[in-house]
């Protein structure tokens, strides 16, 4: 698209549309601001200086936080408790997760500024189009609902999420075996053997993200991933007008805890995948981190509200990739014909193994 096309570079603070007056909201499809009277679209400037921070808060920091809280405010949900930013340009209402209406958080602060945002990609006809297909991929879903799946409300919602980075150190010690299989006169036996295993290892993590939403736990979260972080930009309220972002619900330390148990996790399987095993006897590990850093990003999510056979049903589905999530009604006639399948081929394979 080119520059001819954009009446003016907007800034963060300018409402309205420079030609007609009317209110401005942005666009994925141009990756700009759209008027809702006269279609003009103003111009983003978008700037890829993403920051890392240390865990002390500077006085720069605090001034930009200080500015968030003065443009921007916490609102609260009436019936299900989400507390969701609005700029003070934004004129939405009703909560971006149950439709109820919203009334001003006293009781909670707007606390930190977020860093980077990646903007949504697509907009709700093209939201509703890749829901479709990505539900062509989802392979125990009931054919009725997959042939004509419901979609009773999409909305865009920005999630926030902390990102860390750290250098670790890892002394770990353990004993492992191997089985190993032999066949005498026709009759087949199983040993093992154990070893032990120790050593030292560093590793470098970058960008573990953790979610902190109200409404998205880690594992939904999860199944909406990854998302290209190459796209992340710096913050701007511009990018938010027309979309909802939610609040963060959990405290940065209580996410860098959760960071740190999921680079423990990736530790453990690193080291673990370097040794040829068939069981883990015992292992442990000590671990210690260093170079700390994280990051405040939102990223984008679309929530597909629908009724099945009489249930409420929610599912999320990635704003920049199109990735659908779980959530999902099951057809138990799939799943008990996928148990009895795998069940006949262990048998089967058992008998030849026997016979052979």
């Amino acid at each position: 698209m080119s520059d001819s096309q954009f009446e003016t570079v907007i800034g963060g603070t300018q409402d309205k549309c420079s030609s007609c007056g009317g209110h401005l909201y942005f666009s994925p499809e141009y990756q700009a601001l759209k008027c809702e009277s006269c279609g003009g679209l103003e111009k983003i400037e978008y700037n890829h200086d993403n920051k890392k921070h240390e865990f002390v808060i500077d006085e720069k920091l605090k001034q930009e936080h200080k500015q968030f809280a003065e443009e921007n405010k916490v609102f609260k949900c009436s019936s299900c408790g989400a507390n969701v930013v609005l700029n003070k340009l934004d004129v939405a209402t009703h909560c971006p997760y149950c439709d109820s209406s919203i009334t001003i958080a006293k009781d909670v602060e707007i606390g930190l500024r977020p860093d980077s945002i990646i903007p949504f990609k697509f907009g709700l006809e093209k939201a509703a189009q890749l829901y479709k297909e990505g539900l062509k991929k989802k392979r125990f879903l009931p054919n009725v609902f997959k042939k004509k799946p419901p979609m009773d409300e999409i909305k865009g919602i920005y999630v926030p999420c902390f990102s860390f980075d750290a250098n670790s150190h890892t002394v770990y010690r353990g004993r492992l075996g191997r089985n190993h299989t032999s066949t005498v006169n026709g009759r087949t036996t199983t040993h093992t053997t154990y070893f032990s295993i120790s050593g030292v290892r560093d590793f470098q993590h970058h960008d573990i993200l953790v979610e902190t939403s109200s409404h998205i736990d880690q594992k939904t979260f999860n199944g909406i991933k990854p998302y290209n972080l190459k796209e992340l930009v710096v913050y701007n309220d511009c990018f938010i007008r027309g979309y909802s972002l939610e609040h963060y619900d959990q405290a940065l330390e209580n996410c860098k805890k959760v960071a740190n148990s999921i680079m423990e996790q990736t530790i453990r399987s690193q080291i673990l995948s370097s040794y040829t095993y068939s069981v883990v006897e015992s292992y442990s590990q000590d671990v210690e981190f260093s170079q700390e850093k994280y990051s405040y990003y939102i990223v984008p999510t679309y929530s597909v509200k629908y009724k099945y056979k009489g249930k409420d049903y929610i599912t999320y589905m990635n704003g920049q990739t199109g990735k659908v999530g779980g959530g999902l009604p099951k057809s138990a006639i799939k799943i008990t014909l996928f148990v009895l399948m795998l069940i006949a081929i262990v048998v089967g394979l058992g008998l030849l193994f026997y016979y052979s």
